[in-house]
């Protein structure tokens, strides 16, 4: 009888672990009027200055504007252990690391357009992890945490090397 209440208790707590794990995913998930971020990492334009900058393009299809905070720092991680893309919404976010405050650079998205913010990183680095919160209409906030390298071969295409064109 005692196995009979440990096994049931033990499927009780899988049970309910998947029940939040479902939840969060449904929270986590992607709308149709959720603001897109893409970034890449350019030249600074300055003569004096040798680090780079992060370019971040924020796409907002939704009607009403949008509040966007982005930082970028050494990325600590290697890719593969990292990943490259990571979203959540947060649940308390009413946390000093939220604020606007913590970020580099803040800017405002007016619906159905794209803005460019250009964001300062702190010291030349051989990858950077770059971290956009995007506050939304109903007061939903998204963190985007994304890894920015710089573009090693610029002509490289996804269908195999690039050929120069050499004389013959």
């Amino acid at each position: 009888m005692m196995i009979f209440a440990a096994s049931a208790a033990a499927g009780v707590a899988v049970l309910a672990l998947l029940c939040r794990v479902a939840a969060a995913g449904f929270r986590y998930g992607d709308r149709s009027a959720d603001a897109r971020v893409s970034a890449v990492l350019r030249d600074a334009g300055q003569p004096d200055e040798p680090r780079p900058v992060v370019a971040v393009t924020v796409r907002n299809p939704a009607g009403t504007p949008v509040l966007a905070g982005a930082s970028a720092r050494r990325a600590r991680l290697p890719h593969w252990l990292g990943g490259t893309l990571d979203v959540t919404v947060p649940r308390r976010t009413r946390r000093r690391a939220f604020r606007p405050g913590a970020y580099a650079t803040v800017g405002v998205v007016p619906g159905e357009a794209a803005a460019r913010l250009a964001v300062p990183v702190p010291a030349p680095a051989a990858r950077y992890r770059l971290t956009v919160a995007v506050g939304q209409s109903g007061g939903r906030l998204r963190v985007h945490r994304l890894l920015v390298v710089p573009a090693r071969f610029p002509l490289a295409r996804s269908n195999g090397p690039v050929r120069e064109n050499l004389p013959r």
